[in-house]
């Protein structure tokens, strides 16, 4: 869906990456950006932790910070405020960090007293202290509050009258939903729940991590895994070469047998199809999952979905190269 989306000649796409992705593949122009080491800025943590990066290095060939390709974007596009003056008014990342503060001053993340010189001091600082809300008082007053939340079943926005209904002022709101059930089912053509998720030794799409020669010896290709009930049902060994397709799309993958839960399907979502050969099968995991997202979060929900697996090829008796530590043992490992 994607790739037709990216591929319409109506759009002009623009990437900025580090490394050729297939993303970058489909773009008109590609932007070489500056990765961490090589570029200066904060970033936060999800435990709130503010750290200043220095640059180390150079960057490469034409690589550039995205900052800096962020302003000279604005300033060829001459962007002005409402007074008439450079909408970008700063030309630093010190100086993009003290416009954040300004931004965030007064509100529940407010980094106005976390310079950099104090960020220089340490291994990072916390914005809000080392524990929020510990006087028992939470951000939630209508006056306050940036916007009334949502529904969490449907994701309608809450209009005020009936956030102020919840009388949250200064009071956690705690939200439950009820069950629902899953956009689709296992069913005769399609009898196995389909779940993606990670592994120890790779990041996302692996553009950074497949480059490190001891993480890509680790987890070096594709898996899926079964339990050892199901890999027998369906014929299946260890390393035994499979299809496994839903609905949507088809991808190719050795076997693991391992302690899973009988009826499920497991395929790590690491492996784009960035470093495949033209003439090799897809293996990316997110060819077989559904177009449906959380209302609320717009979170895509790639944990249920229904798959079918076939054996392909025997293993010829070698096992499965996924990692055998950190999850995905095989059955009879110690």
């Amino acid at each position: 869906r994607i790739r037709e989306i990216l591929r319409q000649e109506r759009l002009f796409v623009v990437v900025s990456d580090a490394f050729l992705t297939e993303t970058a593949e489909l773009a008109d122009v590609v932007l070489p950006a500056a990765i961490w080491g090589e570029k200066t800025g904060t970033f936060t943590n999800a435990d709130r932790t503010v750290h200043l990066s220095e640059k180390a290095v150079d960057p490469p060939g034409e690589a550039r910070p995205e900052l800096e390709v962020f302003i000279e974007f604005a300033h060829r596009l001459e962007l002005r405020d409402r007074d008439g003056q450079p909408l970008v008014k700063w030309s630093t990342p010190e100086g993009a960090y003290r416009a954040w503060q300004q931004c965030s001053a007064g509100r529940p993340c407010d980094y106005t007293e976390i310079g950099y010189d104090a960020l220089r001091g340490g291994s990072g600082i916390q914005w809000g202290g080392e524990r929020l809300y510990e006087d028992g008082r939470f951000p939630t007053h209508p006056d306050y509050a940036e916007d009334y939340g949502h529904d969490v079943l449907v994701g309608n926005s809450l209009t005020e009258s009936e956030y102020k209904a919840l009388n949250p002022q200064g009071r956690a709101i705690l939200k439950s939903a009820t069950w629902s059930e899953p956009h689709e089912w296992p069913d005769d053509d399609y009898p196995l729940v389909l779940n993606t998720g990670r592994t120890v030794y790779h990041f996302h799409t692996r553009t950074k991590t497949g480059r490190a020669p001891e993480l890509a010896a680790a987890a070096p290709e594709v898996w899926i895994e079964l339990a050892r009930g199901d890999a027998a049902r369906l014929g299946i060994s260890e390393g035994d070469l499979c299809e496994i397709s839903s609905p949507r799309g088809t991808i190719q993958a050795p076997a693991r047998v391992s302690g899973i839960r009988e009826g499920v399907a497991f395929v790590p979502f690491h492996y784009g199809d960035w470093d495949r050969a033209p003439t090799e099968a897809r293996h990316a995991a997110n060819e077989l999952t559904i177009t449906q997202w959380d209302p609320v979060s717009k979170q895509p929900i790639f944990k249920t979905g229904k798959v079918r697996v076939t054996k392909l090829a025997d293993a010829d008796r070698q096992p499965s190269s996924a990692p055998s530590v950190g999850a995905s043992a095989p059955v009879g490992a110690a």
